[in-house]
């Protein structure tokens, strides 16, 4: 089997079947608001730290070896939580699941990449990220609908168990694909640095990290949003619960779906005035929401695919995962930041407007981001 078609089976069999439930399985722990919010708002801050670390060890050890200590983790991070009595026992779950998250960014994509480049299919790239990408919200979706399912019959904490053998399955296909070559052999420390100056004296670099967050905030702003958004045009939550659902095949259909490199590469120019156009209109009109998610999302896709392309051509093998992971950070932190203010800025125009008119009241183009 091709090694392409091993990635996404792997991606697909990422099964967590207690996703659609982990909220209201740590409330019967007994768990406080708290704690609860403590632990989700911890588990992003330790992604954060290990992002830079992990990338490193990819690039100087291999970014095969990362991606299978990303699968391994996953493993006693979930059976902590099966077993889990405790906040402490929840607690380091959510350390070893974000170590896991962790050594699997810039990894997996620089693997692929080195791969695809070292047989001659480098123009192959985006449609396969894309496809990549498609595989594991497929899987997300599958495990989230089917969990739920599950643990109405089994229980919460076996269908938490359920999910080891997938995770193990999706180890042993991983296992199965060519190792990457490239390597660092600068010591840590130096390796570290001497990314960080070429990530400063890069142009290209500068601009590929500013358009990801223009096309990205745009419309993280709505997406961020549009469960409220949609709740004041139709006050069901049923309904919205299955219009967010919705998103989610959306959402995957646009990143499997490839448009060719000619349209990519038009809507890769042009998304930057698309994007946040598509948002004002959702602004404007309930109706334009529908609009937004749709085309914006296929818009997103398409674009960020060829971006992919241009970033990883533009940066070396042996820097490949350390730059990604601080790719991730960057975004990340001004994910973060933008959405807390935006957050902020929509409650104070709630009341007065509505949410259509509080996304048109957003200042710097009436638009948000994804």
């Amino acid at each position: 089997m091709d090694y392409v078609k091993r990635f996404y089976i792997s991606s697909l069999l990422h099964l967590t079947f207690y996703s659609g439930f982990y909220l209201i399985y740590l409330q019967s722990l007994s768990l406080s608001k708290s704690q609860i919010g403590f632990l989700i708002g911890l588990s992003l801050i330790l992604v954060a730290l290990f992002e830079i670390p992990t990338g490193i060890v990819a690039d100087k050890i291999s970014k095969k070896t990362s991606v299978l200590l990303s699968k391994i983790l996953l493993i006693p991070g979930t059976l902590l939580l099966y077993l889990a009595n405790s906040f402490w026992h929840v607690l380091f779950a959510t350390i070893f699941n974000s170590l896991a998250v962790a050594f699997l960014t810039g990894a997996e994509t620089g693997w692929l990449y080195e791969l695809l480049s070292r047989n001659g299919r480098r123009d192959e790239y985006p449609k396969i990220y894309g496809r990549l990408r498609a595989f594991e919200m497929a899987g997300s979706f599958l495990g989230a609908t089917l969990g739920g399912f599950m643990a109405r019959l089994l229980g919460m904490r076996v269908t938490i168990l359920l999910s080891v053998p997938f995770i193990l399955m999706s180890f042993l296909i991983v296992l199965t694909v060519p190792s990457d070559t490239a390597k660092s052999r600068l010591p840590y420390g130096y390796h570290l640095i001497e990314t960080f100056r070429f990530l400063r004296s890069s142009r290209v670099l500068t601009l590929l990290f500013a358009y990801a967050s223009l096309i990205g905030l745009s419309l993280a702003s709505f997406t961020s949003f549009m469960q409220l958004y949609f709740y004041e045009f139709m006050p069901s939550i049923l309904g919205v619960s299955w219009l967010f659902g919705l998103y989610t095949l959306i959402n995957g259909i646009s990143w499997y779906v490839d448009v060719g490199e000619n349209r990519r590469k038009v809507l890769y120019i042009y998304s930057p005035v698309l994007i946040p156009g598509l948002t004002v209109l959702a602004g404007l009109s309930s109706w334009f929401g529908f609009l937004t998610l749709v085309l914006g999302s296929l818009i997103f896709a398409q674009a960020f695919k060829e971006w992919q392309r241009v970033f990883q051509g533009a940066i070396p093998d042996d820097k490949r995962a350390t730059l990604g992971s601080f790719y991730s950070l960057f975004a990340s932190l001004i994910n973060g930041t933008y959405i807390s203010l935006l957050g902020t800025i929509l409650g104070k125009n709630w009341n007065k407007s509505g949410a259509r008119g509080s996304f048109t009241d957003v200042p710097g183009g009436r638009a948000r981001g994804s």
